[in-house]
């Protein structure tokens, strides 16, 4: 017999079957089950109440203020009125910073859920089919012990270790497919938490202090959560805005320029549509960073800048100032009724008109003959880019006062 004794035994080895890999994978599917992605949603619906309660208390305020003028004379009840005006709409930006908060937390959850189900099912395979290649080393095993024939125990070992090499291929293969969901999402999460001014690290979600980026490390004083535990992340001092291509969310630095002058354009007086024209194949995360139009809010993520742009073409025109201007689709479009414009038929749009569509969750500008333009998710990793388009599902077209 020409296999060596330390071989044999080795051979003869259960424990040797089983990939180290293997310990990774269940540790891995140990650690993803703990995930609580309930927690995080109940923060939502927190938030969302917080939007809620927020938003009704800025309608108060504003019938307060309307109840100061039509009651009260003089500057007293101007200065009154004045300050109840200021306050209605810190109440409503806080709405919108909690709506953006609760968009954010639901797409938390529900990407802690998606990976926590992968990652049990990678594992549930990498076990399976570490069971079935352990049996067929155990029969090629019994082989080996069984027979007498020299030539059938030296064929019975090759295929022990041929097949325990297999093994190990398999459960890499599937302990590398684990970390790279989990790697995935981790970091989709980070960018989602940013605006809320949280991150994930070594497990936890952590305020990210000021300054953080610029080779300053995390603050002692930062509050850090448990991502695996119970605990969800605090909505406080988060980020607003609405579903579907708009939001305000505060909290996040600007994504940097594109290089342009870090200067307002000069459109004072033009067209709201026609400044559009001007940024048409930009990007709006370098758009909004770049200056040429202030009333755009830097912190707004890169693929619900709608409403973001819209404002910004709108100030820059003249018809709003930056106090009506909102990355909220719904606050923009009620900033506006409030300033006095109004509804109008398609038929009777005018190239600059406010055009609300998706089912009020985006806004664009009519560009006239049927056409409309915007900040679009058009790019490949569903960023916002300006450019032609976003009219589909109308809710409403809205004109300036005359």
């Amino acid at each position: 017999m020409t296999t060596t004794e330390p071989n044999q035994g080795a051979l003869d080895d259960p424990a040797r079957d089983r990939p180290k890999s293997m310990d990774a994978i269940d540790t891995h599917a140990k650690q993803a089950e703990k995930l609580n992605a309930g927690a995080v949603n109940d923060q939502a619906v927190k938030a969302g109440g917080a939007a809620t309660s927020a938003n009704d208390l800025g309608d108060e305020l504003k019938l307060f203020r309307d109840d100061v003028l039509r009651n009260w004379d003089g500057k007293d009840a101007e200065a009154v009125a004045d300050h109840l005006d200021k306050l209605g709409k810190a109440s409503h930006n806080v709405s919108d910073k909690a709506e953006a908060a609760r968009d954010i937390l639901q797409r938390v959850s529900e990407i802690m859920e998606n990976v926590k189900r992968k990652v049990a099912q990678l594992a549930q395979e990498a076990n399976d089919k570490d069971a079935d290649n352990r049996a067929l080393i155990g029969a090629a095993r019994q082989r080996k012990n069984s027979s007498d024939d020299e030539s059938e125990i030296e064929a019975a070992a090759s295929d022990i270790e041929r097949l325990r090499q297999l093994n190990e291929k398999d459960a890499n293969g599937k302990k590398e497919e684990i970390e790279q969901a989990l790697d995935a999402a981790e970091k989709e999460i980070d960018e989602l938490l940013k605006p809320l001014g949280m991150e994930i690290e070594n497990g936890f979600l952590e305020l990210v202090p000021a300054g953080k980026g610029d080779g300053t490390t995390a603050s002692s004083a930062s509050s850090g959560i448990d991502f695996r535990g119970t605990e969800a992340p605090s909505t406080s001092g988060g980020g607003g805005g609405s579903s579907g291509g708009g939001g305000d969310y505060g909290g996040a630095s600007g994504v940097p320029g594109d290089g342009r002058p870090a200067k307002p354009i000069d459109a004072q007086g033009d067209n709201p549509a026609k400044i559009a024209e001007r940024f048409l194949g930009r990007n709006a995360g370098d758009l909004k960073g770049s200056g040429e139009l202030p009333a755009m809010q830097s912190w707004v993520p890169n693929n619900v800048n709608c409403a973001n742009f819209v404002s910004g073409c709108l100030e820059a025109a003249g018809l709003i100032d930056k106090s009506q201007a909102s990355a909220s689709v719904s606050q923009l479009s009620a900033n506006l009724k409030a300033d006095g414009w109004t509804s109008v038929p398609l038929s009777e749009a005018k190239p600059g008109d406010v055009v609300v569509s998706n089912g009020g969750g985006h806004v664009v500008l009519y560009a006239g003959d049927g056409q409309f333009i915007g900040s679009n998710n058009v790019n490949p990793d569903g960023s916002q880019r300006i450019s032609m388009g976003g009219g589909g599902g109308l809710v409403e077209i809205l004109t300036p006062p005359k």
